[in-house]
């Protein structure tokens, strides 16, 4: 290993790649609104009826080149790269050309997409999360000799060694990576396939400026071996803008320039002269160039007529530039398969299922939490129904124990499920599935495999075990096993569903909501609350369809059949009085037939195949698009803040006149974090060591530093905001509130805090 490090020189030890030309002709995206527009607006589509807000787009980005599509917030630089991507399937109204090296298939080239989200796995380490991605994208004629060097050098150059054995986290909480790791782990794992194309949504979001500057110039380091790199990227500062070799500017979905960086500046001086001072940075230049001042009517209108004389003028520049091949019917936009895959079924599952449990196991809201519900659910559960008679009450209190088993507990793995799935499990589905790298079969068969081992078996037996014999049921080990296998099947049934409801929709509410409504509708037919023959013809039938009916009808089948109850009035076997209290009788009334068993059991096999196929098919042809710019309706656009920034005015005068703030002081501010190590062990991470400060009332005051340094967590510790962990927060140190000493606690009612995830 550290011969490796001694020997790293700041370049990856990728094989060489096909260089690709990328050419984007005409290309022309609209949308429905829900509103319309100022007539003659720039933002303005037409009537109002529809909004472009891609409009012509011309560029070229060659091989070997950094390209960079600048442009500020919905002006459509992610909508225009999920396009040259082929990661837009449900847009309808779009025009224009893509071409790869002359063709229109993506699918001929080796590509690949980082997203603006970090996608991962968050009780993965960076180390972990790297290798795992490089099994499922390499050949399998690389060695896992070869992968693990391909990682520790991507490791070295994206400047993760110091964190490489750090669980990847997810943001939420402390002991993870930084932001700004994440982000790098991300387009590390894309690196992994070599690719010829890289597409980069916004590479530096979550980044501070050394970090920043280090991932383009790998990038750019990347690019000079041949590869295209293209990236949206919304305010470069100085240094970085020049890494790039080419530029493209949007603004409001119109083309403002695209070519040479070098020529960027010169091109707006030309049209706008006066407008550049060599002072300036050129990326700050270039965004105020093409935003629209909202400040006032007035304003707006000579922005809007500026952009508008500038979208012009290069619109007739670009008939020019881009005049070759601009009507190439092979380039067409076409919705393209991703990419081959690396890896076969086989070493998909055995991968999946690998990661799968680890990620299990570590999973502090997982495991425990599973094997914890089982037994606090049995043990509650016990407890209402503890030690049942065998007289007329205990009998009608066997009965309702039967439905609470058969309906609770696997309504609780339903929405449990739900919600794990909703999470990363399905987001990191979504990305891989969209590169191409994995299958819905295997992933869905190794997620079987790997929480059958840890959770699917182990559950149910929990929850059997301690609810049977605390109930006070027989102790018939054929009884038992008889019960645990009919909740045993009712588990799969409910994390198939589960898959099923989060297949229909990644948003929890919506996923749950669907759940919810199915459990209801069939947990009412389930035959406890009315019995079958009582149901109205028009709704009886829906008792088969319902795996809460055959649940409930097996356990009371195997709970009643052949036995006999204690009657006060004799041998309940015998006594005609005492039909009552006899297993058979009891069975008749509820519309069951005695040793009625196997059949509910293979029709609640049925339920996990039809929910397995089912979700299937959701995850295999329900596309997971990613989103396109927000349109919002035409009078938003007329600026209506203008009237509430007027409002705003008289509090700004008076500001001036009287001081409404306070000044914060901070003397020697520490936090550090402790947390039980796995031996035993308080283990202590400091977070902030001895910070001194003086945020002022009236300015503006800014908390700078790399990522990891602290930022966040002082500013939640300042707004009684630190989050929730697995272990606790020791502070120290002063907080001074216009020179009174305050407590964090009190200044959570004088402040709020945006949280940037949100």
């Amino acid at each position: 290993m550290q011969s490796l490090k001694d020997e790293h020189k700041e370049n990856i030890s990728f094989t060489s790649v096909r260089p690709v030309n990328v050419k984007v002709r005409e290309v022309t995206v609209e949308v429905e609104v829900r509103g319309k527009g100022k007539a003659g607006d720039l933002e303005a589509g037409g009537e109002g009826r529809k909004k472009c807000i891609l409009d012509g787009i011309s560029a070229d980005f060659p091989s070997g080149s950094l390209c960079g599509i600048m442009g500020g917030s919905g002006s459509g630089k992610t909508t225009l790269l999920n396009i040259m991507a082929h990661r837009t399937h449900l847009v309808k109204d779009l025009s224009g050309s893509v071409s790869y090296n002359g063709s229109g298939s993506l699918a001929s080239i080796s590509h690949a997409y980082v997203t603006q989200m970090d996608l991962l796995l968050p009780t993965l380490t960076v180390r972990e999360t790297l290798l795992y991605a490089a099994s499922l994208r390499l050949t399998s004629n690389v060695s896992a000799a070869e992968r693990l060097t391909l990682v520790e050098e991507i490791i070295l150059e994206l400047g993760l060694k110091e964190c490489a054995d750090t669980r990847v986290g997810d943001g939420a909480s402390h002991g993870g990576c930084s932001g700004g790791e994440r982000r790098r782990v991300s387009i590390g794992v894309q690196m992994l396939s070599n690719p010829s194309v890289l597409f980069c949504d916004e590479p530096t979001t979550g980044l501070d400026a050394t970090s920043a500057y280090h991932v383009i110039s790998t990038l750019k380091s990347l690019a000079s071996k041949g590869r295209t790199i293209i990236c949206t990227i919304h305010q470069p500062r100085h240094d970085i803008f020049y890494l790039f070799d080419n530029i493209l500017l949007l603004s409001k979905g119109y083309p403002l320039f695209s070519g040479p960086t070098s020529e960027a500046t010169d091109w707006f001086e030309r049209l706008l002269p006066g407008s550049f001072s060599k002072h300036l940075n050129p990326a700050d230049y270039l965004i105020m160039v093409a935003a629209v001042d909202t400040r006032s009517p007035e304003a707006k209108a000579a922005t809007s007529a500026r952009l508008a004389s500038l979208a012009q003028a290069w619109k007739s520049e670009s008939a020019v530039r881009f005049s070759e091949d601009k009507a190439d019917d092979r380039s067409a936009i076409t919705d393209i398969a991703p990419v081959a895959r690396s890896a076969s079924v086989f070493r998909q599952i055995r991968v999946l299922s690998s990661r799968s449990i680890l990620t299990t196991w570590r999973d502090p809201m997982g495991l425990t939490a599973c094997w914890s519900e089982a037994i606090l659910m049995g043990v509650i559960c016990g407890l209402v129904f503890l030690s049942l008679g065998r007289d007329l009450p205990g009998i009608r209190s066997r009965q309702a124990s039967l439905y609470i088993a058969c309906a609770l507990q696997p309504y609780l793995i339903l929405i449990y499920e739900t919600w794990r799935l909703t999470g990363p499990d399905l987001a990191v589905f979504d990305r891989e599935r969209g590169e191409g790298v994995i299958d819905v079969i295997p992933w869905i068969i190794s997620r079987r495999l790997s929480h059958g081992i840890l959770e699917d078996i182990i559950v149910p037996f929990m929850f059997s075990t301690i609810f049977w014999f605390m109930c006070g049921f027989d102790a018939d080990a054929l009884q038992f096993f008889k019960f645990f296998a009919a909740m045993l099947i009712n588990q799969f049934i409910a994390v198939s569903a589960a898959l099923f409801c989060a297949g229909i929709s990644r948003d929890f509410s919506l996923a749950t909501l669907v759940g919810n409504l199915g459990f209801t509708f069939l947990s009412f037919s389930s035959g406890f609350f009315i019995q079958p023959g009582d149901m109205p013809v028009y709704v009886g039938w829906i008792r088969w369809i319902s795996y809460c009916f055959y649940t409930f009808g097996a356990l009371m089948t195997n709970e009643f059949t052949g036995n006999y109850y204690d009657c006060p009035l004799g041998d309940a076997a015998t006594n005609p009085n005492c039909l009552q209290y006899r297993g058979d009788f009891i069975l008749e009334s509820f519309t069951l037939t005695p040793g009625w068993y196997t059949v509910p059991m293979c029709a609640l096999v049925g339920f996990v195949v039809f929910f397995t196929i089912a979700s299937t098919s959701l995850l295999q042809f329900k596309k997971v698009d990613v989103h396109m710019a927000a349109v919002y309706k035409g009078k938003e656009d007329e600026a209506p803040a203008l009237s509430k920034e007027k409002d705003k005015e008289p509090i700004i005068h008076s500001r001036s006149n009287s001081k409404l703030g306070i000044d914060l002081d901070l003397i020697d501010i520490k936090l550090t974090l402790k947390k039980l190590g796995i031996k035993g062990k308080w283990i202590l991470r400091p977070i902030l060591r001895g910070v001194n400060t003086q945020f002022q009332a009236g300015e503006v005051n800014v908390i700078m530093g790399p990522s990891g340094s602290g930022k966040s967590s002082l500013l939640n510790f300042l707004s009684s905001r630190l989050p929730v962990s697995s272990g606790y927060f020791v502070t120290s140190g002063t907080i001074l509130v216009d020179g009174t000493k305050a407590e964090p606690e009190d200044l959570q009612g004088l402040c709020s805090l945006r949280d940037p995830g949100r």
